[in-house]
Parts: structure tokens; C-alpha cells; sequence
């Protein structure tokens, strides 16, 4: 996808190229998740870019190929007239009438309706320098896990601009009805907490001085009953959302809009090209989901058993034939593909 649009060499140079995840328990010694993106070829790696680098790039192209922006308007919902669909904003003001509304709002999009999906779990999220030379590869994500319910992670992000620092995205595992107590609790408790799990992390840590310098990620779990609602088409968490145990979310959102204009330059039947886009990607994001779904306990829960399991067993299993291939083909989201 980024290759079509002519973006991907800028955000290489941007990104950092993971050659694998590395996930060990509390204490550093013992692995439990070891996938190796080496398994689908010799050049095969994953692409860590921050996200502003990723959106500053698809903008710019936007605006290369003639896009007309508007901004300052919030969508409230859809309002369809024969083979169209205008946005509402709310009162009586609304967009012109389209041919088709791509709704990528995300998992909040007011056009999709949906029971409450949130998941129990979330994460805090900051990003800081990243710690070369204080035991961190910038080719690795590293995680570190107590039982499923605590667990926090390093990840190289390249930088936002070209020669620009180099960061690390730094996540934690907490429950959303935690996240309260967390902000009135001074931050210098939580990082005790945090030291106690991963002291290699004390470098990143060092970095963060105020809560405010963190995002609390909550996350959801749900699949849009139908991707297409006339002429409104759902694509990426708007349609397909999930927790980020596979770290698959803007891989998804790409995938899907790909889809969508290969479908669309195929036919100027808007109608046919719909159809072929959710046939081209049904199969793929179910499967995804699947997975997501299952994974989400052994990871982001207060079950004991299942975690308890994975500890023995995820290891000796991850290279074990032929689950090395297979996990990489899970985090690259090649998977199912076609």
C-alpha cells in the first residue's frame, strides 16, 4: 500500500526496521513470545513509524493528487438521497450530496452503530528518546509481562521528521476503572511499580515528569454488522476494531483502503465495486479478528490459568516447526492474505 502511493520510501527513512518481538517475564531472563520476522525471507521486517510521520505523508499525497480538505466540522451522521449520502453535522447543516462517504473515523465513528464494545483493559502511552545503548535494540520490541494483567512494552518509532530524534513508544498495561486512581496517585509511585517489573526501563522512565504526558488507550473489541450501508462505506476500526495484541490497526486501516480503490478503479459501478471491496477483505479481517479475540486473555486479563500456561509453553512452541513461520505471518498481517 505505502508503495503504491509513493510513500514508502520517505517513511523508511522515517521508521525503524523491527527485526523481531521479544516478550520475557518479569525479571528478564525467562522469554515467552520470540517471533522473528526473518521467517517469511531474509529482508522481510516490520516497519515502526510514529504516527504523525505516517499521517504527515498520506496528507501530503493527498494534497499532491488534488484532494479538497475542509476542516472544523464534527459528523454526526449520514443522510442518504437516492444513490448518495451527505454528512450531517449536527442541527440542519450537512455536506453536499456524495456518491460514496468512506466513514474512517475509527472505533468512535458516530456512523456505525454499536453496543458498548470496550474491552476491561487499556494502556498508558507516551513516547520518549530512545534508550540506544541502555540494553535496547532498535530493531526489537520489547515486552515485559506479570501474569496477563501487567504487562508494558518498547518500541522503536523512527522519528517524526527526517533526521529528526529517535523515539520510543513506551506502553503499560491498566485496567480502565484503574485509570483514575493512577492520575491522583503520584507518578513517582507508578514508576516503582514499573521499575519493579523492568529495570532497564528506569532510562525511558526518566523522561516522563507528569501524567499529563500520557494517553490512556481504551481499548474495544467489535466487527460493523455491515461494512456498507448504501452508499457509506466502513474501513479500518470503524468497521473492524480490536485490542493490539497483533499490533495490526493501521495495517488493517491500509489494507482496507487499498482494497477499496482497487475495487473502485475497476468498475464505475460504485454499487459493484462495494461488493467486491467486502469480498476482497471479509475473509482476512474475520480471520483477524478471530485471532485478536482469542489472544486478548492471555494477554490483557486477571485470568491466572491461561497466562500461567503461556508462560511454560509459548516459548518452546514460537520456534517449534512450523510456528515460527506462522507467528510472523500473524504479525505481518500476511495471514490469510491474497
Amino acid at each position: 500500500m505505502l508503495a503504491e502511493l509513493g510513500v514508502l520510501a520517505a517513511l523508511e527513512k522515517h521508521g525503524a526496521r523491527l527485526k523481531r518481538l521479544d516478550g520475557r517475564l518479569h525479571g528478564g531472563k525467562r522469554k515467552v513470545l520470540d517471533v522473528r520476522y526473518d521467517a517469511l525471507g531474509p529482508d522481510a521486517h516490520g516497519l515502526a513509524v510514529h504516527r504523525a510521520a505516517l499521517f504527515d505523508q498520506l496528507l501530503n499525497t493527498a494534497h499532491a493528487d488534488g484532494a479538497t480538505l475542509e476542516y472544523g466540522k464534527e459528523g454526526s451522521g449520514v443522510e442518504t438521497s437516492g444513490n448518495g449520502a451527505a454528512i450531517q453535522f449536527g442541527g440542519k447543516d450537512r455536506s453536499p450530496t456524495f456518491d460514496l462517504i468512506v466513514d474512517a473515523l475509527g472505533v468512535r465513528s458516530p456512523l456505525v452503530k454499536r453496543v458498548n464494545s470496550h474491552l476491561p483493559f487499556g494502556a498508558l502511552w507516551a513516547n520518549a528518546p530512545f534508550p540506544a545503548g541502555h540494553g535496547f535494540d532498535e530493531s526489537v520490541l520489547s515486552q515485559r509481562y506479570r501474569s496477563a494483567d501487567v504487562s508494558s512494552g518498547v518500541m522503536p518509532i523512527g522519528s517524526i521528521d527526517e533526521g529528526g530524534e529517535r523515539l520510543a513508544a513506551f506502553f503499560w498495561t491498566l485496567r480502565a476503572d484503574a485509570y483514575p486512581a493512577w492520575r491522583d496517585a503520584p507518578l513517582d509511585h507508578w514508576k516503582a511499580e514499573v521499575l519493579a517489573l523492568w529495570p532497564e526501563a528506569a532510562t525511558v522512565l526518566a523522561h516522563f515528569t507528569s501524567h499529563d504526558q500520557f494517553v490512556f488507550a481504551q481499548y474495544a473489541h467489535h466487527t460493523a454488522k455491515f461494512p456498507v450501508e448504501g452508499r457509506v462505506v466502513h474501513i479500518g476500526d470503524a468497521w473492524h476494531a480490536a485490542s493490539p495484541q497483533l499490533g495490526q490497526g493501521a495495517n488493517m486501516a491500509l489494507l482496507d483502503a487499498l482494497a477499496l480503490a482497487n475495487a473502485l478503479n475497476e468498475t464505475d459501478d460504485i454499487d459493484a465495486a462495494l461488493s467486491a471491496f467486502v469480498k476482497a477483505r471479509r475473509g482476512h479481517v474475520r480471520l483477524y479478528q478471530t485471532i485478536s479475540w482469542l489472544f486478548t486473555p492471555v494477554y490483557q486479563s486477571n485470568l491466572k490459568v491461561i497466562p500461567a500456561l503461556r508462560d511454560v509453553f509459548a516459548q518452546p512452541l514460537s520456534v517449534t516447526w512450523p510456528m515460527p513461520k506462522l507467528l510472523a505471518s500473524i504479525v505481518a498481517g500476511t495471514l490469510g492474505s491474497r
